[in-house]
């Protein structure tokens, strides 16, 4: 069963998805927060962050919980967090410097107040103070799927 932040990590087949997992060396190429047990909260190259019904087809995601509790004051602020960027633009300046940094070396680079579908979850939970990953660390779905904060509760197969 599907919790409130749980993170669903999304195994793509389309064009744009093959590239994502090739370059970044990862079976997932999207993650989406989970705000209910039908309601995801995302934002691909195609939309701003929106809330979508779950829709991902049956065995091409897995499903990741954190492994620590998150207090109602913390729940609430993570809560809010997302809510406050709901609309905001995808990244894509931080997508082609992380593409860039991967093959050449090149710095990242972020936007303001825009965001992709790792970046939203990551910035949501160090918004009260979990560092799912480290900050040095080069962020795709494979690193964030690593994180030691993170279990897998579900493969969906």
């Amino acid at each position: 069963m599907l919790k409130q932040f749980d993170i669903i990590f999304y195994k793509g087949e389309s064009f744009i998805s093959r590239v994502i997992q090739r370059v970044t060396n990862s079976e997932y190429s999207h993650v989406a927060f989970v705000l209910d047990a039908l309601h995801l909260l995302q934002s691909d190259w195609r939309t701003p962050v929106s809330i979508h019904h779950l829709a991902y087809p049956y065995g091409h995601y897995d499903i990741y919980r954190l492994k620590i509790s998150l207090t109602e004051r913390e729940a609430e602020s993570v809560f809010m967090f997302i809510r406050e960027r709901l609309s905001a633009a995808y990244d894509w300046k931080l997508i082609f410097s992380r593409f860039f940094h991967i093959v050449i070396g090149t710095p990242i680079f972020k936007s303001e107040d825009r965001y992709n579908c790792d970046e939203l979850i990551v910035d949501a939970f160090r918004h009260v103070g979990i560092n799912l990953i480290a900050e040095d660390v080069i962020m795709t779905p494979d690193t964030l799927s690593k994180s030691p904060l993170l279990e897998k509760v579900a493969e969906v197969n």
